[in-house]
């Protein structure tokens, strides 16, 4: 008998599949143990950038990174970017040019209706609608560039599909885009405060995390929609199995390196005197001890 414990009896085995964690605990975690390469992740994208014309791909390949993270599947950072960035460049970079023009539309188009709504009040609909498909197309992007590295869908299917997804994964949808507006509102706080401090504070959050961190909250809140609703049901109409869960299955037989018997093992018999055994004729001992031999 152990202190805590009783050792002579079989013990349950090991557990069939893992038992995983959930929710915030389980994102923290994960968060934590990538939390450095998240930091070169996000100094990787800024540097890919640089040229502008390369952030169609440069983002691809970011989320690329951070959904096998989120994901935990195994990832080697530099490789897997540069691979993604050029296989799925063609895609990825005219959505990047898309992009590119809505960042120059969507904001000039609010600052136009806006300076009419000053004269005109009922010019402040257009400021309203104009701020409401800036924040659709934001949401949409949530789904976007991790179609774009996830599937072969032509463009239209995806933008598509981004808008369905994003409505039926409505919580997980506004779980990523709250956490990142949260993220936001704290920087812009900071930066309003004025101080060389909170303006030092911001620059390196930017420069450290910010980027990778978003794509981070997106990939792991997202993506399993996309799973779900896209990836999963391709397998399951061709009656195959989707390798993503291969780690939460049992070994097969010819790959176990060992059988776990847990609960099938004989109790352990203990003897119940410790010291020498009785003497039997011709000096030898019940232990064994006098012919060199065990009894069991």
């Amino acid at each position: 008998m152990g202190l805590f414990s009783n050792y002579n009896n079989a013990g349950p085995g090991i557990p069939k599949m893992p038992q995983e964690k959930r929710g915030f605990v389980k994102f923290a975690e994960v968060f934590g143990r990538h939390f450095w390469d998240l930091v070169l992740l996000n100094l990787l994208y800024i540097v890919f950038c640089i040229p502008v014309i390369t952030f169609g791909p440069a983002t691809a390949a970011l989320f690329k990174v951070t959904r096998n993270y989120s994901q935990e599947r195994s990832c080697f950072m530099l490789h897997e970017f540069w691979k993604t960035f050029k296989s799925s460049f063609k895609q990825s970079f005219v959505m990047g040019i898309i992009d590119l023009v809505l960042m120059i539309w969507l904001p000039y188009m609010i600052a136009f209706y806006y300076h009419f709504s000053n004269t005109y009040s009922w010019w402040k609909i257009f400021v309203v609608l104009s701020i409401s498909l800036t924040l659709i197309i934001y949401i949409l992007h949530f789904y976007i560039y991790l179609l774009i590295v996830s599937t072969n869908l032509k463009l239209k299917q995806i933008f598509k599909n981004s808008f369905l997804l994003a409505s039926i994964g409505m919580k997980k949808t506004l779980m990523s885009f709250f956490s990142i507006v949260g993220i936001l509102v704290l920087l812009l706080l900071f930066l309003l405060s004025a101080t060389k401090v909170s303006i030092i504070f911001d620059l390196v959050i930017i420069a450290a995390l910010l980027f990778s961190g978003s794509a981070f909250i997106i990939s792991y809140n997202c993506y399993p929609v996309i799973r779900k609703y896209v990836i999963q049901p391709y397998y399951d109409s061709r009656g195959e199995k989707n390798p993503e869960f291969d780690y939460l299955r049992p070994a097969e037989d010819d790959d176990a390196i060992f059988e776990d018997k847990g609960g099938k093992e004989a109790p352990i018999k203990m003897p119940r005197n410790s010291g020498s055994g009785k003497k039997t004729s011709g000096g030898k001992s019940k232990s064994g001890k006098g012919s060199g031999k065990r009894i069991s």
